[in-house]
């Protein structure tokens, strides 16, 4: 007999494949979305972002498609946030802003590499 809990995962996950087809989501979405509820699964969490680096370098850079690299954007932007919020907060020592000041540009500039592919 199957095991009960293998088929109620399994059954969870053909839920929501069907439902994020008829959803018309795109499918590097979907595919990102399974990867994410196999790694919980299966208790690899590092499987996600394994899966979402390797859809990156692949479609995002190479293919240029243009969810995967909005979804890029929008993370760098997210840690952009919180190294300004940490850059203002004035705890850090002067070679720490200096540091946080780097990272601030880094960012910026990541930001504006993966605009300028998405525009190509």
């Amino acid at each position: 007999m199957a095991d009960k809990k293998f088929y109620g995962a399994a059954q969870e996950l053909r839920t929501k494949l069907t439902d994020s087809i008829n959803a018309g989501k795109p499918p590097l979405k979907i595919i990102l979305e399974l990867a994410r509820a196999v790694g919980e699964l299966s208790g690899e969490e590092s499987y996600y972002e394994t899966t979402r680096d390797q859809v990156l370098s692949i479609y995002g850079l190479a293919f240029k498609d243009e969810f995967i690299l909005n979804d890029e954007i929008a993370e760098v932007r997210a840690r952009l946030e919180k190294i300004c919020a940490a850059y203002e907060n004035p705890d850090f020592t002067e070679e720490e802003h200096i540091r946080i000041g780097y990272a601030l540009e880094k960012h910026k500039a990541e930001i504006e590499r993966l605009e300028g592919l998405r525009d190509l």
